[in-house]
């Protein structure tokens, strides 16, 4: 399970594409080889609270698999608190480990600094991987960068069709996506973030008061409560395997 750190209401300033509500069932494939999988299993952390932003629902799974982490990158218009993240992907190999982790950039161009990391075992399954609890206060004018890397290939499902960014969400837009080594690196390069594809990805939000609430760095260990570092910030159980169930949207 795992652990916290980082990270408009209903009308967000933006002229971007409004991301779809998350579907009640994703059990369709695109892949024959995800008919021999079984669904990833429901996170034992419970269910998300907040709203969730389904940022792809008609994303296709690659021709291939990649080891590469993989990372969409937001733009935050509105006072937030980040609830949960969803990564949908699937793992073919045994022994599959993810790291999740949320970036953070006070500018545009200006570097990201991770401010989450979570780590996490996934069993061989295609659907929705959950982070669990995250509880991370999203700052307006700021941007993020949320993602992941596997130990090993994994399959993500990539929206690639043409003028699909900027799609708008609860907190504010998705504006690009980039991929990246490693997302267990202490900051990360803006580089030249991808306007033509992203990964499918669903975060929860709920309002806060802007202002309320910091952003300190707390990382997950390989297993076991991870201490929380902000004040107040709750511990959160790290370690197994989980993944999202599709019906929580």
């Amino acid at each position: 399970m795992l652990v916290t750190a980082l990270v408009v209401l209903a009308a967000v300033a933006g002229c971007g594409k409004p991301a779809s509500p998350a579907a009640a069932s994703d059990a369709g494939s695109d892949l024959t080889g995800d008919a021999v999988l079984p669904a990833c299993p429901a996170s034992d952390a419970g269910t998300p609270g907040g709203i969730a932003d389904d940022f792809g629902p008609n994303a296709k799974a690659g021709a291939t698999s990649s080891a590469l982490g993989q990372l969409n990158v937001y733009e935050v218009t509105s006072a937030r608190q980040l609830e949960w993240i969803d990564l949908y992907l699937r793992a073919d190999l045994g022994g599959t480990r993810l790291t999740i982790s949320v970036y953070e950039a006070p500018a545009r161009n200006a570097a990201f600094r991770r401010v989450a990391m979570v780590q996490l075992d996934v069993p061989q399954c295609y659907g929705w991987i959950a982070s669990a609890p995250v509880a991370l206060p999203l700052e307006p004018g700021r941007f993020y960068a949320i993602g992941y890397d596997p130990n090993q290939a994994v399959t993500a499902y990539v929206d690639s069709e043409s003028n699909n960014l900027p799609v708008d969400g609860q907190f504010g837009r998705l504006i690009g996506s980039k991929t990246s080594t490693s997302v267990s690196l202490d900051t990360l390069d803006w580089g030249k973030p991808s306007d033509k594809d992203f990964t499918r990805q669903r975060i929860f939000t709920s309002p806060r008061a802007p202002g309320d609430g910091g952003t300190e760095v707390i990382d997950a260990g390989t297993g076991g409560d991870a201490a929380a570092d902000r004040a107040g910030a709750p511990d959160v159980p790290g370690g197994d395997s989980s993944g999202a169930s599709d019906a929580r949207g």
